[in-house]
This record gives structure tokens, sequence and C-alpha cells, in this order.
């Protein structure tokens, strides 16, 4: 199953240290799934009925990510609902693996719930500020999905850009993960393409209004 298949993946790759713990994984969907997943995304790459302003920075009056959760897959013509379900009952159950592979000193809350979605980034000149992971979140995994070229994430040990470390680099059907910690897990990422960032997201956290599986 698809779902085996990536949390294999996740608890057989070597966890990095600098500058903070995370994960990069090749190939982390079966090759034919991830074809029928970016075949999919690829009208979404000119989607345009984006917000605009950002809260946390009050300067910014453009665009901002919209996020596709599975619940309005259909709406968007897209027939991923029943994979997707498979990766999020199979994530679920290994949460302490998955964390404890990537940060012993994870966050852990009891009763948690699985947030799945598909995250439309806009196109250059976007970016994401440096931020910490939400709190709420204890494991995050983003798999690039589409288009070829684009930024990844990039990682910092402070809030300033100038703490630039390294960028997880951007390829199509790998996966950034990493443990949210305070004050230390510091992150960005933005778009340096004419077309939207397409990205497949997933959290275990407690549980919201957007998680979409619950253990």
């Amino acid at each position: 199953m698809i779902g085996d298949y990536f949390v294999n993946k996740c608890l057989t790759t070597a966890t990095e240290m600098n500058p903070w713990p995370y994960q990069e994984i090749d190939d982390s969907f079966p090759a034919d799934f991830f074809a029928k997943f970016n075949e999919s995304c690829q009208h979404l790459l000119d989607f345009k009925d984006f917000a605009t302003g950002d809260k946390k920075n009050p300067s910014y009056d453009g665009p901002v990510p919209f996020h596709v959760y599975p619940k309005d897959f259909e709406k968007f013509n897209i027939d991923l609902y029943n994979e997707v379900e498979d990766i999020a009952k199979t994530i679920l159950p290994r949460a302490k693996d998955l964390c404890m592979k990537i940060n012993p000193r994870h966050r852990w809350f009891d009763g948690l719930g699985l947030n799945a979605h598909i995250s439309i980034t806009p196109p250059l000149p976007y970016k994401f500020h440096i931020h910490q992971e939400t709190a709420g979140k204890i494991w995050s995994a983003v798999t690039y999905v589409t288009p070829e070229k684009n930024v990844g994430t990039k990682m910092y040990t402070t809030e300033k850009a100038e703490s630039f470390v390294r960028e997880a680099k951007w390829k199509p059907n790998s996966t950034f993960i990493f443990c949210g910690q305070d004050g230390k897990t510091w992150h960005s990422y933005e778009s340096d393409q004419a077309s939207n960032r397409i990205t497949f997201n997933l959290f275990i956290m407690k549980p919201n209004k957007h998680t979409f599986y619950h253990g």
C-alpha cells in the first residue's frame, strides 16, 4: 500500500543534524502513484483565486498560499482521496516511531490528528517569512510535487535571514520532514518561478477543524 511505502521510507532514511534534525527523502512515494499525483495537480499551477494579505506581515498585501483539503478534492477535480486516506491511516498509528526517528525530544500530545492537504503557493516573488512551526504540530512533512524546478525549504538558526544554513532542495517526489522545536527549527519557503508552487503537506498534530484523520 502507498502509506506503508511512505512510512517505510521515513523510518529507513537517515536523519540529518545541521542546523537541526530533519530528513530529506528521495522517491517518497511509488512512481506510479506520484505520476498520478503530479498529473492531478498540473491545473493548480495556474490557480489564481488566492486570498490577499498576511496577518503576520501587515505590510504585505499580495496573494497568500491556498490549501486544498481532501474534503474539497472532488471540487478541484483531484482524484486522490482514497490514496490520501490510506496514507493518513498508516501514518498516525506510527506517529511515535516517526517522531523518534527524527528527534527523541519531539513534542507530544494525547489525542492526535493528521492534517493532509495540497498547498498552492503563489509564484515569484512570493516568500513565506522565516518562522517556527505552529505549536500544535509535532511532525511536519512536505513533499515537493510540481513544477520541475523551484525553491525547496530554507533552514536557519534564528529568525534572521543572515543565519541561513542550508536548503532542502526542490525535487519532485522528495519530502522534507522535521519535528518542530521552539526557538530552533526556523525555516522559510518561497517560489522562484512564474507558475505556482505545489506541495503535498502532512502534519501530525493536535486535532483541529482541518485534521483529516484521527487516531
